[in-house]
């Protein structure tokens, strides 16, 4: 007796289990899943690149050598302001000035000698003309004569323009940014002394690794910042290297050289300043939605769309993908409205309220 009444104590809970799920099941399929949802709409994907580089002047002059020689005074020092025509060093001519006195004594001389042969040969001539006046005298040759002329001539000629370059002056106005000399040095003719920069506007030389050179293009805006400087400059890419190379060779990647150009400049820039760029890679006009509103079955990708309260599963193509939305190639219309909060715990058909 004591079994039978067991048995139908388990029998009572067992089924009141099975109503109690009936009803919760057709409770649920009463119950609708609440969405939100947005339209599809046309807009840009932003993507950007960063690089890092370093502060130049816009424009550097170099100034070199028009002589060789020591180096008498140097008249400047890195850091200082300079105006064109300015005196940067003096070279020291000795040695030229002496030259070019002996040379102007052998021109003398030269000159000398020449005229003591034309009277020496005249006076040959009268007297010759004295005893034969019927003999034939040959004219005097003045040709080593004038040879040694013409020579000692063009040695001064090219003294003197030396001696005037005894003073190297400043070729534009600026700051002295680089200083390759000092006094008492020897210099060649032709080698670099002094760098004057124009500091009134900057530039920026960076390199992009081998992907983002292929994304940036001559003329794209640009965003500098850097640690050291307060503001940031807008600016605008005004050179890409038509060629890459290994800049660092511990990593043996190969990189594109680029100069950014800022629209303005302020005095707490300074060449060499470490900086970064960022610029924004211009995009074309997409149909978006945000990314969690694209579902995925294996390779097919689907969005629901809301149709007389039920979510109803439409087969959709993506494109390019960005932060926080994707690119519908085809499958969903400009201005379609589709479900973007709750898909994922969606099936098709099921009942929605939109929230």
């Amino acid at each position: 007796m004591e079994v039978l009444k067991r048995k139908w104590i388990w029998g009572l809970i067992l089924g009141l289990i099975v109503i109690g799920l009936v009803l919760v099941n057709l409770m649920n399929i009463k119950r609708a899943t609440p969405v939100k949802t947005a339209e599809v709409a046309e807009g840009l994907i932003v993507e950007e690149i960063y690089t890092n580089g370093k502060l130049e002047p816009e424009k550097t002059t170099e100034v070199y050598s028009p002589a060789s020689g020591v180096i008498g005074e140097l008249s400047v020092k890195l850091g200082d302001s300079v105006t064109k025509g300015q005196v940067l060093l003096t070279l020291k001519m000795d040695e030229i000035k002496e030259q070019l006195e002996k040379e102007r004594l052998n021109l003398q001389l030269a000159e000398s000698e020449r005229l003591q042969a034309k009277k020496q040969h005249f006076e040959n001539f009268k007297k010759l003309m004295s005893e034969d006046p019927g003999l034939e005298v040959e004219e005097l040759d003045l040709t080593a004569y004038d040879l040694r002329i013409q020579s000692s001539r063009l040695t001064i000629e090219s003294l003197e323009r030396r001696l005037e370059h005894s003073a190297v002056h400043a070729t534009v106005d600026g700051v002295v940014t680089g200083l390759a000399v000092n006094e008492g040095q020897l210099i060649a003719e032709g080698s670099g002394i002094v760098s004057i920069s124009d500091l009134s506007a900057y530039k920026v030389r960076a390199y992009l690794n081998e992907l983002d050179a292929g994304k940036a293009a001559v003329g794209m805006k640009a965003v500098v910042t850097g640690e050291s400087i307060a503001e940031t400059y807008d600016g605008e890419v005004t050179y890409l290297a038509p060629t890459a190379e290994v800049v660092d060779p511990a990593s043996k990647d190969a990189s594109v050289e680029m100069t950014v150009g800022l629209k303005s400049a302020s005095p707490e820039l300074r060449s060499g300043y470490n900086v970064t760029i960022a610029m924004e890679i211009p995009d074309k006009p997409r149909l978006l939605v945000p990314i969690g509103a694209v579902q995925y079955e294996g390779d097919q990708a689907f969005v629901f769309v809301v149709e007389e309260d039920k979510a109803v599963q439409v087969p959709v193509t993506t494109g390019k993908e960005g932060e926080e939305q994707i690119e519908i190639v085809n499958g969903a219309a400009k201005g379609e409205r589709i479900v973007v909060e709750g898909a994922d715990s969606l099936r098709d058909g099921d009942k929605v309220a939109i929230q």
